[in-house]
């Protein structure tokens, strides 16, 4: 009989621009590849001899699955907001205070205070959620500009998305859309995820040439992408439709 042969070891893969670590479990018995999201993150299950191309191959055709668990996982280690006038609403890297005014009303942004025109107290979260969506937008094509002199090819459309998966995207078509509840992210987070998909222009790829890329238009990207990697979970905790 066969010895059985197993072994772990911790390592890294690229998923949508972002270094996911994960525990490789090998087994001599095991035939297939299995994943499990928990707590201490992702483990990938493979045969002994398995080649990590392979593996990683499996990870990448899952990442969409495998990111939503992990939003899901760390989504629930942070409160889900209280609706309601006074509440704290992230904003850019900081936090304002929510001032609930009936409407016929002006929305007023200071330094620490939203003053927002609201129906009843049944809208107030589509309020909320429609004033992010409006100064999202706002918001992303004013440090578009920004990068435009930079760029070999200009983008086609900037739109935003509700995606659970994902910061940003851009089609071959030069369509660059970004997740709405960036918002919430400080400016340096937000530069990355546009540099990062405006990189996809030249490349649709994460090649070296795409990163290279990426570093001509936001040189200190590496940080920028490390804070996203630590705080994105509490970005997700607001849904919208």
């Amino acid at each position: 009989m066969p010895e059985l042969r197993r072994s772990a070891e911790p390592r890294s893969v690229i998923l949508h621009g972002q270094a996911l670590r994960y525990i490789l479990k090998r087994s001599s018995a095991r035939r297939t590849m299995a994943l499990q999201v928990g707590s201490g993150g992702l483990s990938v299950s493979a045969p002994w001899r398995l080649p990590v191309t392979e593996i990683e191959r499996f990870i990448a055709q899952k990442q969409d699955w495998i990111h939503s668990k992990l939003v899901k996982l760390q989504g629930r280690a942070v409160d889900a907001p209280t609706w309601c006038d006074g509440m704290t609403l992230p904003y850019l890297g900081r936090s304002v205070g929510l001032n609930v005014v009936a409407e016929p009303s002006q929305t007023v942004l200071t330094a620490d205070r939203l003053q927002l025109p609201v129906r009843s107290s049944m809208a107030l979260q589509k309020a909320v959620l429609g004033w992010y969506q409006r100064t999202a937008l706002s918001y992303f094509e004013a440090r578009m500009k920004v990068f435009l002199p930079l760029l070999k090819r200009p983008p086609a459309q900037l739109l935003l998305t509700n995606a659970r998966t994902r910061w940003g995207s851009c089609t071959r078509q030069g369509v660059v859309r970004l997740n709405w509840r960036l918002l919430q992210a400080e400016p340096a987070q937000i530069d990355y995820v546009l540099a990062h998909e405006l990189a996809h222009l030249e490349h649709l790829d994460h090649s070296p040439a795409f990163w290279r890329a990426v570093a001509r238009l936001y040189p200190d990207f590496v940080a920028a992408r490390q804070a996203l990697r630590e705080n994105g979970h509490r970005y997700h905790v607001l849904s919208g439709s």
